[in-house]
């Protein structure tokens, strides 16, 4: 829903993954604690003086005197509950007005980027550049891992790993793919006897056997895949807008309805 109130405001995020996402604590464990009990309560963490790799004093005003580790608030993910899951869309650091700005340079991470910020990387990205991400990002939260390996460290295998997901890719980009022909025939067939992980597959394993809930039965299984297919499609103007998502069947059915019971109050007109 945060994605869709973005783009209604004319903005693009420019790098969702769930890093981005923050998970809000309930109000009435922190909002009424002093500092001074939040760290009777946790810890108060020590100030760890900044020092240059050079040895030289520290001047620059921008530069704090001492940084401090992060405190542990939260709890693990499989004990928070449904209505206590209040999520916030957060770091708009690299949102962008397509309108008002052209944008050619993906910032989020690799295995999150948009295709077309790789094969078509002269077009301004679009709306759609953040479907491609918030895809990724539903699955992997709906699951016990990323949709893309976590061990790819390069482009190209981003790309082979997509391919092997999703299919083919559109055929002016599979003759922009220099290296195409190391890893697939001619035809998308994969060379060398390498495995391939196409998109049930990954359902099935990373999606149903991966949770720790209940399983999605056929009906709601066919209706996420359909949406998660239509969030990920190669060709950016073929993408599900975020209101469209919204809409899905698995949202109207599963998704939205389990989390109004839960927040006690309707979240789509």
């Amino acid at each position: 829903m945060a994605t869709a109130y973005a783009h209604r405001a004319g903005f693009v995020h420019g790098d969702i993954h769930l890093g981005n996402v923050l998970l809000q604590l309930p109000g009435s464990e922190l909002d009424h604690l002093s500092i001074q009990q939040v760290y009777e309560r946790n810890y108060k963490p020590d100030p760890c003086p900044m020092t240059r790799t050079d040895g030289q004093p520290v001047f620059s005003p921008s530069v704090p005197k001492n940084v401090y580790t992060p405190n542990w608030l939260g709890k693990p993910s499989y004990e928070v509950l449904l209505p206590e899951a209040k999520l916030w869309l957060a770091d708009f650091g690299t949102a962008f007005n397509p309108s008002q700005e052209t944008r050619l340079l993906s910032y989020t991470h690799l295995q999150n980027r948009p295709p077309e910020a790789v094969f078509d990387s002269t077009k301004p990205l679009t709306f759609s550049s953040d479907i491609w991400s918030l895809g990724l990002m539903v699955w992997e939260g709906m699951g016990s891992g990323p949709f893309m390996s976590g061990f790819l460290f390069g482009e190209n295998e981003v790309i082979v790993d997509q391919v092997d997901a999703l299919g083919p890719l559109p055929h002016e980009w599979w003759e922009k793919w220099e290296t195409r022909t190391n890893v697939s025939t001619e035809g998308g067939q994969p060379k060398g006897g390498r495995k391939v992980w196409p998109l049930q597959k990954r359902f099935d394993l990373i999606l149903q056997r991966g949770k720790k809930t209940a399983k999605l039965d056929d009906e709601e299984s066919r209706a996420f895949l359909d949406m998660i297919k239509g969030m990920l499609r190669f060709r950016p103007e073929e993408c599900m807008t975020a209101d469209q998502v919204l809409r899905s069947e698995w949202m109207s059915k599963w998704a939205l309805p389990l989390a109004e019971k839960a927040w006690e109050r309707k979240l789509l007109n």
